[in-house]
């Protein structure tokens, strides 16, 4: 995601207080005032998204950035990252952008290769899930489910798994803790939701996952539809402070 930023209102008026400069003087200082802009807007979308988006995760508070113009180039732009490691916030914040069905996750993914979960559907955390500080399901708990119910289709995860963890699960389960998984045409039967359930050693089940025909995120970003309200006059701005800067350099030299 990622917008242009090189048009500006005002142009006329512009050019007329850069009538005694240079051709490469009045490149340079519009070469400044894009790239400045392009900051600028920059920023507001990181606000944007901070205020959206509930509990961000490290790469969603540094989600934005820009490229800067150059005098031979004269366009600036601003965009979400979309090269990372792991899953960039233009892949999913272009969801919130536009409305549409969330990603499959990479656990997901493990899952449904295993069987353990049907194609179609996405989780959402049960009851007994143990959350991190942003409400996601805790890393430690999905490498334990992987583990007994999915890893061998996901060699992400089997990487993460120590042998600690493997002595650590082992002893649950022979303490008659494991998880297991309801899929949705036993899920009557059971009397339970579909879903990851962690049975517990006297023989209650608890809710880790739920599984979801789906999941959809509304939305909740506007990042585009600002950009074109307000471009413009973030460039006119910062135009007339480049113009200025640039004038008043010439002017302590004496000379333009």
């Amino acid at each position: 995601m990622q917008i242009d930023v090189k048009g500006i209102k005002g142009w006329p008026e512009l050019q007329a207080a850069m009538k005694d400069f240079s051709e490469r003087r009045a490149a340079a200082a519009m070469a400044t005032a894009l790239t400045r802009s392009a900051k600028a807007l920059g920023q507001k979308w990181q606000g944007q998204i901070d205020s959206a988006v509930d509990r961000p995760v490290a790469r969603t508070t540094k989600a934005t950035g820009f490229v800067g113009a150059q005098a031979a180039n004269l366009v600036s732009k601003v965009i979400v990252k979309s090269q990372m490691d792991g899953v960039a916030p233009a892949a999913y914040l272009g969801h919130h952008e536009t409305g549409s069905p969330r990603l499959v996750k990479k656990f997901e993914a493990a899952l449904v290769n295993s069987g353990a979960m049907p194609s179609g559907y996405v989780t959402v955390p049960g009851q007994g899930a143990l959350l991190d500080g942003y409400g996601n399901v805790s890393r430690a708990q999905i490498i334990a489910v992987i583990a007994q119910l999915g890893r061998d289709f996901s060699p992400g995860y089997q990487r993460t798994i120590s042998k600690s963890t493997e002595k650590r699960l082992a002893r649950q389960q022979k303490m008659g803790r494991t998880y297991l998984a309801v899929l949705p045409g036993d899920a009557s039967r059971l009397h339970l939701s579909p879903g990851i359930y962690e049975r517990m050693p006297n023989g209650h089940r608890k809710a880790v996952f739920l599984y979801k025909r789906g999941a959809f995120y509304r939305k909740r970003l506007h990042l585009l539809e600002s950009a074109a309200d307000e471009t413009a006059a973030i460039v006119e701005r910062e135009a007339r402070i480049a113009i200025a800067e640039s004038a008043s350099r010439l002017a302590a030299r004496g000379t333009r």
